[in-house]
């Protein structure tokens, strides 16, 4: 069906006509022909309309978003303003906000009422509101946006910002208050953590914590504890099934040169008997654990032969200012056992850095070798002693080696031989090159020997020498009649001398003490260096220390200024000695000693005796001790070795111990040695 729609009206054309006021409105009559046209009836006639056939153009009009210059002042969409919210840019051209390729637009979007050059931002929701060409996601300005920022109106709390310890605030946004107040790494006890003093960081479970000083430093409730080995949370142990004999020797020392000690451990018995020399650098401390293997060292010295890793030193022997490793292979002669070997001295020279991961002796640059004469009859590795060090203060380290006189030796000649430091090479015969001979002038001869200072002023390095045997009866060291002994104090020499000539100063022992089983000096504090000398045997083995003031020209055990004694028979107080710098701030330097078969099981003890306490004790071990470790396992020998050093660069002293007896799970000497760590 159809609707057909007549006569309906046009829709009147919109007059903007200005009345002129003449009231004429006849509009029955033609036009004159002298009046204005005005064909879209807009109230402008031609020539003020810009276009006379759209009644929406005109001088005035509002101008629109349409392509078309509405107002007739000769520009289309400008000033536009299609959301009203007052916000537009003159003379843009195009009127959609960013398109319009003005520059900072005043209005980015001009379909969206809030959003404008100065609109309010609001921050996460992925819009522009201000229209500064992003959203706001950092409201506290700290440089954090809110994904990362746990609160973004505070400018103190971000990933970067310092934690701030128990103030209820997560400044560093790792989700909780930092419960550690003194910065010692422990959180405090009463926040769920284990320091018993959190305003104190030397308190905390695992710190040093000196005997009777009033403060249970490692907050275990006491404050003079025996701490067991078993606890050290960096050791070196011998792998399973095999003798190894790890801990035969440990030193500290910066073979690589970075201002950090590195560990140094020997295991003679290693691989098979062939022997091995570990080193572990001071700059990966950090990772060092309990059970390390020698084959977790950053450089492993492993032997081509047979029983290398007796004792360790590291001096520059070659005076080119890099330190240099030297050791020993002991000998043994038991031809019908495959097992034949000479002593030698290996010189590694040092590279100026890190050394090779691997190496054998095809790397030493100097072997000195010297038969020793072992017998065949005894399946004993037999080695002589030795150390390193500048007698003549020409920069280069002397080689010192000690032909002591033992039954397990065909010909033993119990003198000392010194090796000048300085450049050598090659395979060398020790007694030919050597610039001196020290003869002892003792059918026993010497057993142990120490390299001092200049303790008596004369500007010449001095020695300490024990004849441990002077006097020997002949009787075995559990007889109850052992050697008196006796300790020399003497001045090094670079040329061959009687023992006689070089001491200015001769201790004897009481019967019985093997007097000058070892000694040392330590500093009291005053800048005098006092003497302090070892009677291993002293009443039935128990051993003691003597302490002296200064060193006397008559230093008997009957003119000590104070002793330490050992607890038990056979427990050999005093087997090892490690004199320390001052560990408890008290001012005095401290000693670390071995009683090698304290306790009931034999497991050992390794004490630091305070050098202030050592003097004005009543000479029980308990009275001189300000640290104190206990062994794991029988006759381990645990002490046999010590040494001391700065791994990690701390300040703090570390020690090392070793037990080079330690047995594995079959009873095999596998060995170990500990690291206690000072924090």
């Amino acid at each position: 069906m159809f609707l057909l729609l007549l006569g309906c009206p046009e829709p009147e054309a919109i007059n903007h006509q200005k009345d002129t006021g003449t009231g004429d409105t006849d509009t029955g009559n033609p036009p004159d022909s002298t009046e204005a046209i005005d064909e879209d009836k807009d109230g402008f006639a031609v020539g003020e309309d810009c276009d006379d056939n759209d009644y929406t153009v005109y001088p005035g009009a509002p101008e629109a978003c349409d392509g078309a210059d509405n107002d007739c002042d000769g520009s289309a969409d400008e000033d536009f303003d299609a959301d009203a919210d007052g916000a537009y840019q003159e003379g843009c051209g195009p009127c959609q906000g960013l398109d319009s390729g003005c520059e900072d637009p005043v209005d980015c979007d001009d379909s969206d009422a809030t959003i404008y050059q100065g609109a309010d931002e609001v921050p996460y929701d992925n819009v522009d509101q201000d229209c500064d060409g992003e959203d706001l996601v950092d409201v506290d300005g700290d440089h954090y946006d809110y994904a990362f920022d746990c609160d973004d109106n505070d400018a103190s709390v971000n990933p970067g910002a310092l934690e701030v310890a128990k103030n209820g605030v997560d400044e560093d946004c790792d989700g909780a208050d930092a419960a550690d107040g003194d910065g010692d790494g422990v959180d405090d006890e009463s926040l769920g953590g284990e320091d018993c003093d959190d305003a104190d960081a030397s308190v905390h479970p695992g710190a040093r914590d000196f005997w009777d000083d009033g403060i249970d430093r490692d907050c275990d409730g006491l404050d003079n504890r025996v701490q067991p080995l078993a606890d050290a949370t960096v050791s070196v142990v011998g792998e399973d099934g095999a003798q190894s004999l790890v801990g035969e020797s440990v030193a500290f020392c910066d073979l690589d040169d970075d201002g950090l000690d590195d560990l140094v451990v020997t295991a003679p018995f290693a691989s098979g008997y062939a022997g091995q020399v570990g080193i572990w650098y001071g700059d990966g401390s950090a990772s060092w654990t309990a059970g390390m293997l020698m084959s977790d060292a950053d450089s492993l010295l492993t032997s081509t032969d047979l029983f290398l890793g007796f004792g360790v030193e590291c001096a520059d022997v070659d005076g080119d200012g890099v330190r240099d490793l030297v050791t020993s292979r002991g000998e043994i002669n038991a031809g019908s056992y495959g097992y034949d070997t000479e002593y030698e001295l290996l010189v590694f020279f040092g590279p100026g850095g890190k050394w090779d991961a691997t190496f054998d002796e095809s790397d030493a640059g100097a072997r000195l070798q010297r038969e020793l004469g072992v017998e065949y009859d005894l399946l004993t590795v037999f080695s002589a002693g030795f150390l390193a060090a500048d007698l003549d203060g020409d920069g280069a380290a002397e080689i010192i080696m000690h032909d002591a006189k033992d039954s397990r030796e065909s010909e033993p000649t119990g003198m000392i031989y010194v090796v000048a430091g300085g450049a050598m090479s090659g395979t060398l015969e020790l007694i030919d090159e050597a610039a001196a001979v020290i003869d002892p002038g003792l059918d026993a001869g010497l057993g142990r020997i120490r390299v001092l200072d200049d303790v008596d002023g004369d500007g010449v390095i001095d020695w300490f020498l024990g004849a441990t045997a002077f006097g020997d009866t002949g009787d075995s060291a559990d007889s109850g009649t052992n050697p008196p002994g006796r300790a020399f104090w003497a001045s090094t020499t670079m040329v061959d001398a009687a023992i006689e000539e070089l001491a200015w100063a001769t201790w004897d022992g009481r019967s019985g003490d093997i007097y000058g089983w070892d000694g040392v000096t330590l500093d009291d504090g005053t800048g005098q260096l006092d003497a302090a000398v070892v009677a291993v045997g002293y009443d039935d083995g128990r051993g003691a220390i003597y302490f002296f003031d200064g060193i006397p020209g008559d230093g008997g055990p009957d003119a000590a200024a104070a002793s330490v004694v050992g607890n038990e028979a056979e427990g050999y107080l005093g087997w090892a000695l490690d004199p320390l710098p001052d560990l408890d701030g008290d001012g005095v330097a401290d000693l670390m000693a071995t009683e090698i078969f304290a306790g009931s099981d034999d497991a050992g003890k390794v004490y630091v005796f305070g050098g202030a306490q050592a003097r004005a004790g009543d000479g029980s071990t308990d009275s001189a001790t300000i640290l104190a470790w206990g062994g794991e396992e029988s006759t381990a020998y645990t002490g046999n070795a010590l040494g001391h050093g700065d791994v990690d660069g701390d300040g703090a002293l570390d020690l090392g111990v070793g037990a080079y007896v330690f047995p594995d799970s079959s009873g095999n000497t596998a060995g170990k040695a500990y690291v206690l760590l000072g924090r």
